[in-house]
């Protein structure tokens, strides 16, 4: 009886020397936990350090490329869609004489226009990065979407300046281009450079797929789209057979939300806004998809 209750003893739990083993056991696991994530933490923050900085080199080399060592090369291409707008707004100005809604033909003109231009220029520009660029990708630390993610980030620079020079421009002749709602004039163009910063991506894919024949087509549709958006003449004059077909039409809801910001008499639930995100969300997604699965043919 002596053996078995010493034995029984020997085997009893000590609480203080249970909780000073635990508390060990406890300090060396979170010391391990803590070395983890922060050795995770530097990985991603290095990874996300050297993206940044060929992202910057790469958007150096492809401004000089494109424009050269001179200003004047950059300021030949914030010159094109500024000319494609102010050509437009100046032939309806003269067809023109008064607006189908609000006073200032110019103003009508202009909320239709600008959002197509600023939609237009970054998808296509967008689609001939990597074939502008492609002999960067023969440096091993290049890759494809560092040559599409630094167009993106100047084309929508590009857009911002072109923008504000619009405004700019248009104002020392003393047109009031000035929205009501500034806030829901933003939101729609930066719609407008979404969706076509979206449909870039995309069209990188396509590209590569097709060919360069690809950029024909979608130029060719963006044009068909831009006719039937309500630029000229408000979707309420259309007949309501058409107007259904026109309801499919991602750029009639860029300008009509547009519109929206201007003329306090738009029905806003007319407007699509979700379809015009959906669209560049979807081309977006596909986009980065396509690049990784297709990234051999870019090289090709």
């Amino acid at each position: 009886m002596r053996r078995s209750s010493a034995s029984a003893s020997s085997f009893r739990l000590d609480p203080l020397r249970f909780r000073t083993s635990w508390a060990r056991w406890s300090k060396k696991l979170s010391l391990a936990f803590e070395s983890l994530g922060r050795d995770d933490y530097t990985r991603v923050g290095e990874q996300l350090a050297e993206f940044r900085r060929i992202l910057g080199a790469v958007l150096i080399q492809d401004m000089r490329s494109r424009y050269g060592y001179s200003h004047i090369g950059y300021l030949i291409a914030i010159a094109w869609p500024l000319s494609h707008i102010g050509i437009v707004m100046l032939a309806n100005g003269i067809r023109m004489s008064i607006a189908p809604i609000g006073d200032s033909p110019a103003t009508f003109v202009g909320t239709g226009v600008v959002p197509y231009i600023l939609c237009l220029y970054p998808a296509r520009l967008l689609a001939m990065a990597i074939p502008q660029n492609r002999q960067l990708l023969n440096i091993p630390v290049i890759q494809p979407l560092h040559l599409i993610f630094s167009r993106c980030i100047l084309e929508t620079l590009n857009a911002l300046i072109v923008l504000a020079l619009f405004v700019f421009i248009v104002s020392l002749f003393d047109i009031d281009i000035l929205p009501v709602d500034t806030a829901e004039a933003a939101k729609a163009i930066g719609a407008a450079v979404f969706l076509g910063i979206g449909l870039g991506f995309f069209n990188v894919v396509m590209c590569a797929l097709v060919g360069n024949f690809f950029l024909l087509f979608f130029i060719l549709v963006m044009v068909g789209l831009y006719m039937i958006s309500g630029v000229f003449l408000p979707p309420t004059a259309m007949p309501a057979g058409v107007r259904e077909y026109m309801a499919y039409n991602p750029l009639l809801h860029l300008v009509e939300w547009l519109r929206s910001a201007y003329y306090t008499s738009y029905d806003i639930e007319l407007i699509n806004k979700s379809m015009v995100l959906w669209v560049g969300g979807i081309s977006l997604t596909l986009g980065l998809i396509g690049e990784r699965f297709l990234r051999g043919k870019f090289f090709s």
